[in-house]
């Protein structure tokens, strides 16, 4: 076996550490070759429980469920019903009212951390060395004496210690310079990290969706902030929060402090962004008007540009399969004014790659500003935006759906292949048109309907790596059956969502297009001279073992079908079990030949099944 690059220590979920990894072939922090290449009952509305009592804490009972499938695609419904679901659930408080009309409200609250430091980075390597670089020892508020609005010293302030923001997404010790700014790039204005919420009322049923600019959120946090919003009378029957996976951002799970053994996620900053969620959720309810329409469609991204879907996406992990659509809801209240716009597309956020050290929510700012704004170019035509809040969900983003290493040409006639804020904008901007035009060919729905279900399960846990930092703690997990080696388990859950005619299913990780859509056979391809099968691959996946569908987008049921990546939790990527591959020696911490670098950062084979598993319960529910 040969080893990319270099060992790797260890691995977690979507963690990478940078230089580390072959930036052709796959990882999160493939950037070396980009950056060188050129230009109700509010306390019984948490949550899915397995019973009738009010969920409290993760260690509500849940199913542990069986990860065998009938036909090696599909996961056999279990026989049982949600634990929650609306209208009319077992949970109460949600009673069905035909005759209900559809509200919905909105609202957007900054995620940027409020407590940290600034350094200068005198000697330009994008590091954070005390010997060669400049602390901005400002403390809390970053205002040092004879600073415009400096009253008096805060936390931190003169100590001679950086309290840093440690980004994430790509290796250790990498405390954030700033936030990116109107300076940088094509739209920077308005850049930095949201929490976009929509709030959803039919009747008695109320669901909340909160799209977060982080690389990832537990359910664990998820669970907290549903009792937050229970115990201040907050009456939400289901909360989904979706992590848009944002690898320029600090670091909300725990994997990129200052060192492998020590926590990046601040404890100040994980209670802002509890509070943040918790805020927005109230924020969107206090919004809450009637919808008069919702317009709904989709769009083909392959066919804006001749290289197809290889002008903004690349798949790292053979075979190339990238689902190439973009969807988007955009809702209207009874005067024609904007409430919320929906977008579903799956792309990891991490154009800027490992050596931007600035706050930015990379391609899904521009992608936002264009749809609530309109799009703007240096010589191009733009679009006109349709006003309201954007609110952005990632799909499936597993295997790896990335902007690095892919060369962009914008309407501009530029091309942009380096790891820039040009880069970013161009493919947000890109994309956000496309939303727009999926909105304006779409279908008016004048009465939307509203239905949503979740269930909880236990996932095994066989990936040591994932083990030995849930004992360490520098990931915050309860761990069922911690003293019985090889059965320990997690908690987690699945959600499934009907607006209209959109099917929103929550995945908890990054899951591979392939579980979604197939596309063994190369018909999701869809980028010009792009192979199936790299042909230098010395371990290609046997695709004549590939599972044969129906595959999951095949068995939901409504006519716009969407996956909510990383809903409710990140738990890493989600492979289909027939190419899960670890390597002979070092297994979890060194990849398999060819390409399985995903396979270190996962709880381990069981997990595609569990996944077809629920998806099918859920799915069955709504057929009822």
């Amino acid at each position: 076996m040969t080893l990319r690059g270099c060992s790797r220590i260890f691995a977690l979920s979507s963690l990478s550490l940078g230089g580390c990894l072959d930036p052709t072939a796959g990882g999160d922090d493939a950037s070396d070759t980009a950056n060188t290449a050129g230009t109700t009952e509010p306390a019984a509305t948490a949550g899915p429980t397995t019973d009738t009592a009010p969920p409290t804490t993760a260690t509500t009972p849940t199913t542990t469920g069986d990860s065998s499938t009938s036909d090696g695609t599909t996961g056999e419904p279990p026989g049982e019903q949600p634990d929650l679901f609306c209208p009319d659930g077992p949970q109460g408080g949600c009673d069905a009212q035909p005759d209900a009309p559809l509200e919905a409200g909105a609202a957007v609250l900054s995620l940027v951390p409020n407590c940290w430091e600034k350094w200068i980075d005198f000697d330009m390597d994008n590091r954070w060395k005390p010997a060669d670089d400049m602390l901005l020892d400002c403390g809390c508020d970053q205002k040092c004496p004879g600073d415009p609005g400096y009253t008096a010293p805060d936390m931190g302030e003169g100590d001679g210690e950086l309290q840093p923001l440690f980004m994430a997404g790509f290796g250790h010790n990498r405390p954030a310079l700033g936030v990116r700014d109107a300076t940088q790039g094509l739209v920077g204005e308005g850049d930095g990290l949201w929490a976009r919420a929509i709030g959803l009322r039919q009747g008695e049923s109320t669901l909340a969706i909160v799209a977060i600019d982080t690389v990832g959120y537990f359910n664990n946090d998820v669970q907290v902030v549903r009792d937050m919003l229970a115990d201040e009378g907050v009456e939400v029957d289901y909360l989904i929060v979706h992590a848009t996976h944002n690898h320029e951002g600090p670091d909300t799970m725990g994997l990129w402090g200052v060192d492998l053994f020590t926590s990046g996620y601040d404890p100040g900053y994980r209670q802002q962004v509890r509070e943040t969620i918790v805020a927005a959720v109230k924020g969107a309810f206090a919004d809450i008007r009637e919808v008069g329409s919702m317009r709904v469609g989709e769009v083909d991204v392959s066919t804006y540009h001749d290289n197809g879907m290889a002008n903004v996406l690349r798949d790292s992990r053979d075979p190339w399969v990238a689902d190439e659509t973009m969807s988007a809801a955009h809702l209207v209240d009874t005067e024609g004014v904007p409430i919320a716009t929906l977008i579903n597309y799956g792309c990891h956020p991490e154009t800027l790659a490992n050596d931007n050290l600035l706050v930015t929510s990379d391609f899904v700012h521009a992608l936002r500003r264009t749809v609530e704004e309109g799009s703007t170019w240096q010589t191009a035509a733009g679009k006109p935006g349709l006003g309201g809040p954007a609110i952005y969900i990632n799909g499936a983003v597993g295997g790896m759906m990335t902007t690095l290493g892919v060369s962009v040409e914008n309407p501009d006639g530029e091309t942009h292949q380096a790891s820039t804020f040009e880069k970013a904008d161009s493919v947000g901007q890109m994309l956000g048109e496309m939303a727009l035009d999926a909105v304006e060919l779409g279908e008016e729905i004048t009465a939307p309907t509203l239905r949503f279900a979740a269930k909880r399960f236990r996932a095994p846990v066989v990936n040591t790596n994932f083990k030995l930092f849930f004992d360490l703690m520098v990931l915050e997990r309860e761990v069922f059956n911690s003293d019985m080696p090889g059965k320990e388990e997690i908690e987690t859950e699945m959600g499934l969502v009907e607006l209209g005619p959109i099917q929103m299913l929550t995945v908890p990780g990054e899951l591979l297009p392939e579980l979604q859509i197939g596309g063994y056979d190369g018909s999701h391809i869809n980028a010009e001279g792009v192979p199936l099968i790299k042909p230098d691959n010395v371990n290609p996946p046997d695709l004549d073992a590939a599972p044969k569908g129906p595959y999951i987008e095949d068995r939901m049921g409504l006519q716009y079908r969407w996956i909510i990546g990383l809903g409710n939790d990140e738990l890493g990527y989600i492979i289909p079990e027939y190419d899960f591959e670890l390597a002979d020696v070092m297994p979890w911490v060194s990849e398999a030949e060819g390409n399985h670098y995903e396979e270190t950062n996962s709880l381990g084979p069981a997990m595609a099944g569990l996944v077809d598993q629920f998806a099918d319960l859920l799915i069955a529910w709504s057929k009822q």
